[in-house]
């Protein structure tokens, strides 16, 4: 009987371990157009999180305009070790890097424009989330580049690209 009882003991740890282990959470990585919250660090376990605040999918918007993003993850330039947010322009490979929680994004033709954001970690490397918006632009400031301010440092990868 005894071999029986340390049996079923040890059934049952085990899969208390197998639960824990597993555990019970989702990543919650948001991918739209509007969120709530604001940048900075958030102690605990929850996923990193990011969204786009501003402008709204659909939205008719004059050039220069503010991107604004929300995340759950302090940002800043990697220098710091902080993370930041790559945002590329229409599905270009090259992208500027976005250091604070907005920044201005100049000299975007009239038009359709798609804005994809990404969390990416101080060496660069994908965080996971990511977000995206689809913008008109009625109106342009006539500006033949495209400049960034409010938290952007000028790093953009690949060729020929938005120099923020």
């Amino acid at each position: 009987m005894r071999s029986n009882r340390t049996f079923v003991f040890a059934t049952g740890a085990a899969a208390l371990l197998a639960v824990a282990a597993c555990g019970t959470s989702s990543p919650t990585a948001s991918s739209g157009s509007s969120g709530s919250g604001s940048s900075g660090s958030s102690g605990g376990s929850s996923a990193p999180t990011l969204s786009i605040v501003s402008p709204a999918t659909g939205a008719s918007v004059t050039a220069p305009f503010m991107l604004k993003v929300s995340s759950n993850q302090a940002l800043g330039a990697p220098s710091t070790g902080d993370d930041h947010v790559h945002v590329f322009i229409d599905g270009a490979t090259s992208y500027t890097v976005m250091t604070a929680d907005q920044m201005q994004l100049k000299g975007l033709s009239a038009g359709k424009h798609t804005i994809m954001v990404t969390l990416q970690h101080a060496d660069h490397s994908s965080v996971g989330p990511k977000a995206t918006v689809t913008v008109d632009v009625t109106k342009s400031s006539g500006s033949s580049s495209n400049t960034g301010t409010g938290g952007s440092s000028g790093g953009s990868s690949g060729g020929g690209g938005y120099g923020y």
